[in-house]
């Protein structure tokens, strides 16, 4: 499920540069763009985490895999920037839709002494599909993006028939609203909220930046589509291991090894250009931003299921606060790089790196 969405957020990046030329975008429009999925997670969190309670994950996840698959397929026949926006838009929501199903389905299933490793494979899967998107942006820029966006949508519709034959967990409805917003202002579930805003918001930046700083230094779509591709490799294999360490060592490791070097990279990325050096830094960043993610997350469960919130609210809390995080850091990179360059953009997210190492050694 977590797959085929990724793949669809995923694909942008190698074409920032060819839709900013193509439609005379500047860099705060294409991080509207590119952040336009964020914002569909985000409002569709809720819906998500009331459906997944209501009719259950299998349903709800079947849902995003179709909207997702409509998404992918329109998008490879729209001609305006408003309908590219519009288009990832609702691939968030079906996103939102298909990740607080997952998540809620492997809470049920996973043993809590292997929570964080088993919520760490899933990071894993999803980021095959990460993976898969850069590909597929590249292809696109070669084959055309109708089929190549066509080929996502058809994978989509497959996954979700084989949703619909597989057994899932019956539906549990969840505690009142007013309940689960009280019991979600415990410190263990806000820190687990911020490391998981934390690592979409640095990665959204460089969504937005890198790409076209790589364009400048003179590569193309597949070379950057080839970069974000590795990048994603070594994350793919690094999640499970974060997992594990978070489960035998406790938060606070992962993250403080994450977030030293995210600050180590986001220093000198402004300088590189290098587009060798550039390619490698997006490699390191891939592991860096990522890795208060998945003890934040594994964090958040626990902390849930403490409060007594079920698993959907949880999730879709997880969903608003990835979204938010994401929507608020392509945003933000792409604006702050038109006031005063990408300087200012790296360095800002360096000052939150500074904030966020203050509050994991107080309170993780």
């Amino acid at each position: 499920m977590v797959l085929v969405d990724t793949v669809f957020y995923a694909a942008l990046v190698p074409l920032v540069p060819r839709f900013t030329e193509e439609f005379g975008l500047s860099k705060s429009a294409a991080g509207i763009l590119s952040g336009a999925f964020g914002v569909g997670v985000l409002l569709g969190s809720a819906p998500a985490s009331y459906l997944a309670g209501r009719v259950g994950v299998r349903s709800t996840s079947v849902g995003g895999l179709l909207l997702v698959s409509f998404a992918s397929l329109a998008f490879g026949f729209a001609g305006e920037a408003w309908q590219l926006v519009a288009l990832r838009l609702a691939g968030g929501v079906g996103s939102a839709l298909g990740w607080v199903s997952a998540l809620t389905w492997l809470a049920e299933r996973a043993p809590e002494e292997r929570r964080g490793e088993m919520i760490g494979t899933l990071l894993s899967a999803a980021v095959v599909g990460a993976l898969l998107g850069p590909v597929l942006g590249g292809a696109a820029a070669t084959v055309g993006i109708v089929p190549a966006f066509a080929s996502v949508s058809c994978v989509g519709l497959v996954v979700a028939v084989w949703a619909l034959l597989t057994p899932g967990p019956p539906p549990i409805p969840g505690r009142p609203l007013r309940e689960v917003l009280a019991a979600a202002r415990r410190p263990q579930l806000l820190t687990g909220l911020a490391f998981i805003a934390f690592s979409p918001l640095l990665f959204g930046a460089l969504a937005v930046l890198a790409p076209l700083q790589l364009s400048r230094l003179g590569w193309g779509a597949a070379a950057i589509g080839a970069v974000f591709l590795v990048a994603a490799v070594f994350e793919a294999i690094v999640h499970p291991l974060l997992g594990r360490w978070s489960d035998r060592s406790g938060y606070r490791p992962p993250v403080l090894a994450g977030t030293l070097g995210s600050l180590a990279v986001l220093l000198v990325l402004p300088w590189a250009e290098y587009a060798p050096l550039v390619a490698l830094l997006v490699v390191l960043a891939g592991v860096a931003f990522n890795a208060p993610l998945v003890p934040g997350t594994s964090l958040l469960s626990r902390g849930a299921e403490k409060a007594g919130i079920g698993g959907a609210p949880a999730f879709g809390a997880t969903n608003f606060a990835w979204a938010s995080g994401y929507a608020a850091g392509t945003f933000l990179g792409g604006s702050l790089a038109d006031l005063g360059g990408d300087v200012l953009s790296y360095l800002s997210l360096a000052v939150v790196c500074l904030l966020a190492l203050l509050v994991s050694r107080q309170t993780v």
